[in-house]
């Protein structure tokens, strides 16, 4: 399965969950700036995200780039801070966003390597290891994660989309569901299904899981262009249309 880029404002629901599930390591006590490293990546987070989506933008009429220096100010905590999950997290995204998938495995390693659990850091790890074609270390790696964090809803989707790729449709199904029941967002589970609907060989019952997807999440191009492209291929299913 394929996963949408990571818009500012799914890139802050991560970072959000990240901020409850990462833990703290208390054996050292931190430098002063670290004592006010959440309140202070708060901050820049928010920051980034209001330039972002401004009308104006990232560049100052002076040619600055207000974005650039945000995140810069942002990978200085994972320096201050070295062992702040928050930070380590919050860099890793941007790093994914940014495209530098490199980078952003670095980041997620030293934050995995940190002996608390940080599911959501595993989650975009697969998610790196399935865009880079690494599907069995994807597979094993999820497995592992699974077991320590049974109900986080993202790890059980991810691996779903692992076995997608994988060509284990079935179980891709299985592990789908089990992230539906959890909280895994709607819209997407509702895409994933479309994605095993068309590999099941099912145009029709894919379709309505795309225009559901696209209820859900009338903003979102990937339905949107999957559901094009079967009312291309199949004129049948033009007529089918979502339950209300």
């Amino acid at each position: 399965m394929r996963f949408p880029p990571p818009a500012m404002r799914i890139l802050a629901f991560l970072l959000t969950a990240t901020f409850i599930s990462c833990g703290r390591q208390a054996a050292v006590r931190p430098p002063t700036d670290c004592l006010r490293a959440d309140a202070r990546l708060g901050d820049l987070w928010h920051a980034l995200e209001d330039v972002r989506s401004s009308g104006d933008g990232c560049r100052t009429a002076a040619g600055a780039d207000r974005c650039e220096d945000l995140r810069h100010e942002i990978e200085r905590l994972t320096y201050v801070c070295p062992n702040h999950s928050p930070a380590l997290m919050a860099n890793a995204i941007l790093a994914y966003d940014a495209r530098n998938p490199v980078k952003a495995q670095q980041l997620l390693d030293s934050l995995l390597a940190i002996p608390t659990l940080h599911p959501d850091a595993a989650v975009l790890r697969g998610r790196i290891a399935l865009e880079e074609g690494n599907v069995p270390f994807a597979l094993h790696f999820l497995e592992e994660q699974m077991r320590l964090s049974a109900d986080h809803a993202g790890l059980r989707e991810t691996y779903a989309a692992a076995l997608y790729v994988a060509g284990r449709f079935e179980e891709a199904r299985t592990y789908l569901m089990q992230a539906a029941n959890l909280g895994a967002p709607p819209w997407r589970v509702a895409y994933h299904r479309g994605l095993l609907e068309e590999a099941a060989g099912a145009p029709l019952a894919a379709l309505v899981q795309y225009d559901q997807a696209l209820k859900l999440k009338p903003d979102w191009s990937l339905p949107a262009a999957r559901a094009k492209g079967l009312r291309a291929r199949y004129p049948e299913a033009g007529r089918a249309q979502t339950p209300p």
